[in-house]
């Protein structure tokens, strides 16, 4: 093998994994065999066998002696007419879903943070930085500013945000009751920052979800943005009854 040339198992791993994310193959679905594979890509069973192995460790598939490579259902989807976190929306699905890159940083927010949370420079906010990881899958990477008033120590809460969704935590451990809030997305093309921090191989859709979350009082406690895997994720709106015209 050449210097700079992928070996042939990687090669696989990423022609199956476009395969999957394309949907030529759809969740459910059965890969073709080993063998038949092995035929396709003029490769060993063993080189076929290792590429399927990385996948499935990648959360793409799962393996069933006397069945095959069968397809997991990786496009995620959250639904926006009830108030919850991305981390709540996957686990409702059964999705296994671990913390990366966590970090808690007291501060003073920047000054667009602080036009949408209305507050001044003198301020301090806890900004959290996390990627959300969804089944071994990188499918978010979150922003959260919130207000250190009301969350004091939250860094010693390091432990508890690696395992349980950031809401769950500020209700059990701080006793905040999340009342609502504005929601805006937008989407666009990853750039090198994007695909470096959710380890793409190419460019892809993107979600960017910013939003605006008050107390039950009608406080705001907390601005945040989401980058999401548009290819592994979707929204579903629940919409009744058309508007008046009351002209």
């Amino acid at each position: 093998m050449s210097k700079g040339t992928a070996p042939l198992y990687s090669k696989i791993e990423k022609a199956l994994k476009d395969w999957i994310l394309e949907e030529k193959y759809k969740s459910g679905e059965l890969l073709p065999t080993e063998e038949e594979l092995a035929r396709m890509f003029n490769a060993s069973r063993t080189t076929v066998r290792n590429a399927l192995s990385n996948l499935e460790k990648a959360g793409y598939l799962w393996r069933k002696q006397g069945k095959g490579s069968i397809v997991k259902d990786i496009k995620l989807s959250q639904d926006l007419n009830y108030l919850s976190s991305l981390t709540e929306s996957l686990e409702q699905r059964g999705v296994a879903v671990t913390t990366g890159m966590l970090s808690i940083t007291k501060t003073t927010p920047p000054q667009k943070v602080r036009e949408e949370m209305g507050i001044g420079a003198e301020q301090k906010v806890y900004w959290l930085q996390r990627t959300r990881i969804a089944d071994g899958i990188p499918i978010a990477y979150v922003n959260n500013y919130i207000m250190a008033g009301i969350v004091p120590n939250l860094e010693q809460k390091t432990k508890l945000l690696e395992v349980h969704g950031l809401y769950s935590v500020l209700e059990e451990q701080y006793n905040i009751q999340i009342d609502s809030c504005v929601e805006t997305i937008h989407t666009y093309i990853s750039g090198p920052m994007e695909m470096e921090i959710l380890q793409l191989d190419k460019p892809v859709a993107l979600f960017l979800s910013k939003r605006v979350t008050r107390t039950a009082d009608g406080k705001i406690f907390e601005y945040v943005t989401s980058v999401i895997r548009g290819d592994m994720h979707s929204y579903t709106v629940f919409l009744r009854d058309r508007q008046k015209d009351n002209s």
